[in-house]
C-alpha cells in the first residue's frame, strides 16, 4: 500500500543508538521519523484510507461527520492535530480548533478510548506496510521514546518523566508483530 514517495523517505536500515534508546521525536528524528504519527503511510481501517496515524487519531475525537471531513481535508497531520485541539485549552493551542469554532467538545469517552484508538492506528500502519514493520522489528528491544518536552502524556514532557504513551504503544506493536511472525513460522 506504500507509495514510492513514502518508500524514498525510509532508511534502508536503522542502527539503534549506543544507549539502547530510540528518541524518535528529536534526537534520532532523521533515522526514526517512520515511527512518528506524522509519517505519511496510507493505511486502511473500516474501509477508509488514512494518510497518517495522526489523521485517523484526530478524526476519532468526534462522531460528527462534518468534523471527520475537515480532518480528511487537512493536507498535513499538524493541521489535523490543530483542528482536533480541545476547545478548553489555551487560546494558543486551541485557536484553530474545529471544536472551539463549533462550540463543541470531544466525545465524552475520549480519555477512556484514546489509547486503544492509537493502538489500532499504529497496528494498521505497521501491519499494512511490510517495510515499516521490518524497520520497527529491527529496533530489537530498544526503548522507544517520544522525546518531546511539549507533551507529558504521549511524550516524556519537560522533565523527562512523562507517560511516553506514543513510545509504549509502539513497543506493544513491535511485540505483536514479532509474535505474529513467530506464529507464522
Amino acid at each position: 500500500m506504500a507509495s514510492n514517495s513514502q518508500a524514498a523517505e525510509l532508511p534502508d536500515s536503522v542502527s539503534v543508538p549506543i544507549d539502547g534508546r530510540i528518541l524518535f521525536f528529536k534526537r534520532d528524528r532523521n533515522q526514526f521519523f517512520f515511527l512518528s504519527h506524522f509519517h505519511a503511510a496510507d493505511f486502511e481501517i473500516d474501509g477508509e484510507v488514512w494518510p497518517t496515524v495522526e489523521h485517523f487519531f484526530q478524526a476519532q475525537k468526534s462522531f460528527d461527520h462534518t468534523y471527520g471531513k475537515a480532518i480528511r481535508a487537512c493536507h498535513h497531520p499538524g493541521m489535523a492535530k490543530r483542528l482536533g485541539a480541545a476547545p478548553e485549552g489555551s487560546r494558543k493551542h486551541s485557536k484553530d480548533s474545529w471544536f472551539r469554532a463549533n462550540g463543541l467538545k470531544h466525545r465524552t469517552d475520549w480519555r477512556d478510548v484514546r489509547l486503544d484508538i492509537m493502538r489500532r492506528a499504529d497496528l494498521a500502519k505497521f501491519s499494512q506496510h511490510p517495510r515499516l514493520a521490518a524497520l520497527l522489528l529491527s529496533t530489537g528491544s530498544a526503548e522507544i521514546v517520544e522525546d518531546t518536552a511539549l507533551d507529558d502524556f504521549w511524550g516524556i514532557g519537560p522533565d523527562g518523566a512523562g507517560g511516553n504513551w506514543a513510545g509504549r504503544i509502539l513497543t506493544e506493536i513491535r511485540e505483536q508483530l514479532r509474535e505474529s511472525l513467530q506464529t507464522i513460522s
